[in-house]
């Protein structure tokens, strides 16, 4: 789906009762910055914050963040228009997404559909979807499921192809940067051998060279 028209801001109007409020924007503005004054962030500095340098865009309090997101730097962040749509992160054999959903949500008003290569999420009675979007990869939907745990959407999807390194949660996002998603394919060989080698320790292990896919290598990798 394309990003055009898509308004992710509709999951958090949905009920905004009980929403924090937001702090003041003297609040948010980066040390040192008045974003009251002219010297405040310009609109073209934040667009490229936002597109560019999310993290330094978060540090700015221009995106929101989960309260995981500030323990747990693994995750990767997905925003868009500088809004934290959700976070991800990959293993081995799944790939979990983190949803803040609107407060005071019990998980039996949640409307999640999970399909081998597709994935809805929603609230019932509601017509707009918060994600209505292609998988990057195939999950194993029979495997893959959801859980609400201490107010935060965790959903688990079973990767079909085990060891397959999944460059975006969903197609058409923003896909890993070269430097990270080798960095996931390392993460993801060191947890091949050692499932395959429960002998071995190999924390602190090193590659020689480019990391190849950890799904392929050796004649390849599948459930057992």
């Amino acid at each position: 789906m394309s990003k055009k028209g898509i308004d992710y801001s509709k999951w958090d109007k949905i009920d905004d009762s009980d929403d924090e409020k937001e702090p003041p924007p003297s609040e948010m503005a980066p040390k040192g910055v008045d974003s009251k004054s002219e010297k405040g962030l310009s609109e073209m500095t934040k667009e490229m914050l936002l597109k560019d340098h999310p993290e330094l865009a978060a540090q700015a309090g221009l995106v929101q963040q989960t309260k995981a997101s500030k323990k747990d730097k693994k995750r990767k962040q997905y925003h868009h228009e500088g809004q934290l749509v959700y976070e991800w992160d990959q293993s081995l054999d799944e790939v979990n997404l983190y949803i803040d959903p609107p407060p005071g949500l019990s998980a039996s008003q949640f409307d999640i559909e999970i399909k081998s290569d597709h994935l809805m999420v929603g609230i019932k009675g509601n017509r707009e979807r918060y994600l209505n979007h292609n998988l990057w990869g195939r999950a194993k939907h029979s495997e893959s499921f959801w859980t609400v745990e201490d107010g935060e959407l965790h959903i688990t999807l079973t990767k079909l192809d085990k060891a397959k390194a999944w460059d975006a949660a969903l197609a058409g996002h923003e896909p890993l940067d070269p430097l990270t998603a080798t960095e996931v394919r390392k993460e993801i060989m060191l947890e091949r051998f050692q499932e395959e080698h429960p002998g071995f320790n190999f924390d602190g292990a090193t590659f020689n060279g480019q990391i190849p896919d950890p799904s392929k290598f050796m004649g390849g990798y599948s459930y057992k």
